[in-house]
């Protein structure tokens, strides 16, 4: 699955950090965002825009609104994020909606990238280590 998206800065305002919306769509103006996979607590974003792990904005989500959302964790161009609160299943149903239709490749076609594939993996690892450090930080203060 891969959903399309741009951020937009707010310029003009008066703040310390940039403000970022996360919008859904292709072709828009702004900075080229690939949204990799998105679930009820998160989503992994690709794109060229330079992030730090702690950096907040929000994305503009079919049903929701503005939805606020941190990185939790980066791997070159990859970025995991954790929404602030978990979406309804309904709202993760109409962005996901709103993905361009892809056929599924052609096995006989297909050529495998192991760089890409290890790639994938090791974000994947990273984003369910980050998510088990949390559920254990919090185990420990309960």
């Amino acid at each position: 699955m891969s959903l399309f998206a741009h951020f937009e800065a707010h310029a003009g305002e008066r703040r310390r950090s940039v403000r970022r919306t996360l919008r859904l769509g292709v072709g828009a103006a702004g900075e080229s965002v690939t949204i990799r996979d998105l679930s009820l607590c998160g989503m992994l974003l690709e794109t060229l825009t330079p992030m730090l792990v702690g950096a907040r904005f929000e994305v503009e989500l079919p049903q929701a609104g503005a939805v606020g959302a941190v990185v939790t964790w980066t791997s070159g161009p990859f970025y995991g994020c954790e929404f602030d609160f978990p979406i309804p299943t309904s709202v993760l149903s109409a962005a996901l909606l709103q993905s361009p239709f892809e056929t599924a490749p052609d096995s006989s076609k297909a050529a495998v990238d192991p760089a890409s594939e290890l790639r994938q993996l090791n974000a994947e690892m990273d984003r369910i280590a980050a998510q088990l450090d949390r559920t254990i930080e919090r185990l420990r203060r309960s």
